[in-house]
């Protein structure tokens, strides 16, 4: 999955837009060599999230969007902004998106390899 397509593309990090957490979790556990970039709205799962091996959480403050797309569009640009802030990777450098079709848990299924502008 992601992990692995970090590996193949040679990713400055991966992006995960996460509701409780549990996907930031499960990446961590295969250890990728990039760091991962949790971006959540839970200040808990943000919490709990600095205790998990190579994930940087990001708590995300900004209003809900009307429409989905729109949101995880507004959460994967504050990632890229604070990854390029840390100094995880610069434009032109290629990181894994990872978000679900709807809002809440267990809908993460899209994995996107995008280059940062």
């Amino acid at each position: 999955g992601a992990v692995e397509s970090s590996f193949k593309c040679c990713a400055g990090a991966i992006i995960i837009i996460t509701t409780s957490g549990r996907s930031a979790h499960l990446l961590s556990r295969y250890r990728p060599r990039c760091p991962i970039i949790a971006v959540t709205r839970n200040v808990q799962v943000a919490r709990q999230s600095q205790l998990l091996r190579g994930v940087f959480p990001a708590l995300f403050r900004a209003p809900p969007a009307d429409v989905w797309a729109d949101d995880v569009d507004n959460r994967v640009t504050f990632a890229m902004d604070i990854g390029k802030a840390r100094g995880f990777f610069r434009a032109g450098d290629m990181v894994i998106i990872v978000t679900g079709w709807s809002p809440g848990s267990g809908h993460t299924n899209i994995m996107r390899v995008v280059t940062v502008p």
